[in-house]
């Protein structure tokens, strides 16, 4: 905000940008000052400061922890493009732990969109995905009869907290070879709120992914939601050709980059932990 907006915005907006000031100098997981204590240090209601630190937890800054405190949010974890990383790899990698919920486990209906034949049998799996027993996201995966019969994949073996789709591919033979991904932002409707613990008007970032073998084969078409305060993308972009101009075989490559900007690119997962969780 600029300081001449800064100095006819609410006082509440006022105190929440002093706080982003301070909180740009601390580290993820310091501990803030209570609300007692910043309504005493700034001079106003403690209405006022507790307007100031619901705007920051909106915002992914920090998070509140029931009967501990508040505490600037941890940063968004960073996934490189190139590299295929299921949902619990890519939390694991953070030193958290992953788990989820099954939602719903039998045949699934053919939809358009979906790189499989109007007659082929497809099997659904819904999850509710957790990050040390939170809800992050829900994963609808429609997977080919076929695949399933071949992986020996079993509603109770899709029920354990621990399983992992790429994984139990990969135990198979079936690694995951490449994947077509999409993302939108929309509001959240009321089931997903509610799985999620979206306010009213949360919105998500609905993400669409088909994912291939070697060969080509489909082994996975999922369709998935996170809290948008928690989901980011970044992508890094090579230098720009004019219409007409051809890429030479090298910036036409779609290998994995071994640049160290592309450790800062791709979609970046968190914070965990947002207001009102403990």
């Amino acid at each position: 905000m600029s300081a001449d907006r800064l100095l006819h915005a609410p006082r509440y907006l006022q105190i929440a940008d002093e706080l982003k000031v301070r909180i740009a100098s601390l580290d993820p997981g310091a501990r803030l000052s209570s609300e007692p204590q910043l309504a005493k240090e700034f001079g106003v209601s403690r209405f006022t400061v507790t307007r100031a630190v619901e705007q920051l937890l909106e915002e992914g800054l920090i998070t509140r922890r029931q009967g501990s405190g508040t505490f600037v949010a941890e940063a968004p974890l960073r996934r490189s493009p190139g590299y295929l990383l299921s949902f619990t790899e890519a939390v694991e990698a953070t030193g958290h732990s992953a788990a989820h919920r099954l939602l719903a486990y039998g045949p699934a209906a053919w939809e358009r969109g979906l790189p499989y034949g109007r007659d082929e049998a497809l099997v659904l799996m819904d999850r509710l995905r957790l990050v040390d027993g939170m809800p992050i996201a829900r994963h609808r995966s429609v997977l080919s009869r076929r695949l399933v019969d071949r992986i020996g994949l079993t509603e109770d073996r899709a029920a354990d907290p621990s399983f992992s789709l790429y994984r139990h591919l990969d135990d198979h033979g079936l690694s995951v070879h490449s994947a077509t991904e999409s993302l939108l932002a929309r509001p959240a409707e009321a089931e997903d709120r509610k799985l999620l613990g979206l306010p009213r008007n949360g919105v998500v970032v609905a993400v669409n992914r088909h994912s291939f073998a070697a060969d080509g084969a489909v082994l996975d078409c999922v369709s998935a939601i996170y809290d948008a305060r928690r989901y980011s993308y970044e992508a890094r972009l090579v230098r720009r050709h004019r219409p007409g101009n051809t890429l030479t075989s090298q910036e036409n490559d779609n290998a994995p980059q071994t640049d160290a900007r592309d450790r800062h690119a791709g979609p970046r997962l968190g914070p965990w932990t947002l207001g009102g969780e403990s």
